[in-house]
């Protein structure tokens, strides 16, 4: 299994040499609370805008970020807001063993097809 949301965020920020507190001040948290998150303790998950900035400054996937925090983007949630069916998609693709990557694949050549 990969790295928990707080692991990731902690080696990411040593590899780059940044300091507990000074990551937290660069982001809007208190330094107690990017620690609780990095060790797992914390039992709520930071804000999605915060989520963005610890992305942008670690120049790490936001996706993966959110993910691993167990966050939905408002993004995500406004599309599957919009049509109803797209979870049935997403849990019918997941039962097949798809992957994000199959479904893009599946997509781009079934656009080649409708081009011809």
């Amino acid at each position: 299994m990969g790295e928990a949301f707080g692991e990731l965020l902690r080696r990411l920020r040593k590899e780059r040499h940044l300091g507990l507190r000074e990551t937290a001040q660069k982001v809007g948290i208190t330094a107690g609370y990017l620690s609780r998150i990095e060790k797992g303790v914390e039992q709520y998950p930071p804000r999605e805008e915060i989520i963005r900035q610890l992305a942008e400054l670690l120049n790490q996937d936001f996706d993966l970020l959110m993910q691993l925090a167990g966050r939905v983007s408002g993004e995500m949630k406004n599309l599957f807001g919009d049509d109803p069916k797209l979870p049935e998609f997403l849990r019918t693709a997941r039962e097949q063993n798809l992957t994000g990557e199959d479904l893009l694949r599946l997509l781009k050549r079934k656009r080649k097809k409708e081009d011809r």
